[in-house]
């Protein structure tokens, strides 16, 4: 066999393998889209998936938020951190915790999750309870289906399974 057919035929095999693994890999990036939209004077963050479904994520109805941050600078601000989250692939929880003194909401890989600020979804009012805020924003009966139980005892921490809560949203 000719050298130089057999280099060329190793060559192509490799190239063929290597496109074949590169597009069977999952990608996070090509999926959900998290964006703000504004429906009936609300804010909501909502997930268009690639399949073209829309679901409401969170309605931005609270005011348990720091100043400046009214419900339609929230919404355009969370609906891009759970975007990076979720291109991320740390979107699997969402947990609460604090952050430089300030009550949050963040999202993680696992149960194991800890608050930080390249996790943060959101910062609450000093003095929120979590729980309580988590419970209006979020639809209640996806929360109720994701709901894991509070590893550290806190009644006012949260804590639940992201893709089993989209899994149970009403798609519009």
């Amino acid at each position: 066999m000719n050298p130089r057919l057999s280099i060329t035929f190793i060559l192509s095999s490799l190239l063929a393998l290597a496109t074949t693994v590169s597009i069977s890999k999952p990608s996070y990036a090509g999926g959900t889209k998290f964006y703000c939209d504004r429906v009936g004077g609300e804010y909501l963050t909502f997930a268009r998936t690639e399949d073209g479904r829309i679901y409401r994520v969170i309605k931005w109805t609270s005011t348990d938020f720091p100043a400046p941050h009214n419900p339609k600078n929230r919404c355009y601000e969370v609906s891009s951190r759970f975007q990076r989250n979720y291109d991320n692939g740390t979107l699997r929880k969402i947990a609460s915790g604090i952050v430089n003194r300030q009550p949050v909401i963040c999202s993680g890989a696992d149960s194991n999750t800890i608050c930080n600020s390249s996790n943060l979804l959101f910062t609450l009012k000093k003095g929120a309870n979590r729980k309580q805020v988590a419970a209006r924003l979020f639809d209640k009966n996806a929360l109720a289906a994701g709901k894991i139980a509070s590893q550290t005892g806190d009644p006012e921490d949260v804590m639940f399974d992201f893709d089993i809560y989209f899994q149970n949203l009403a798609g519009e």
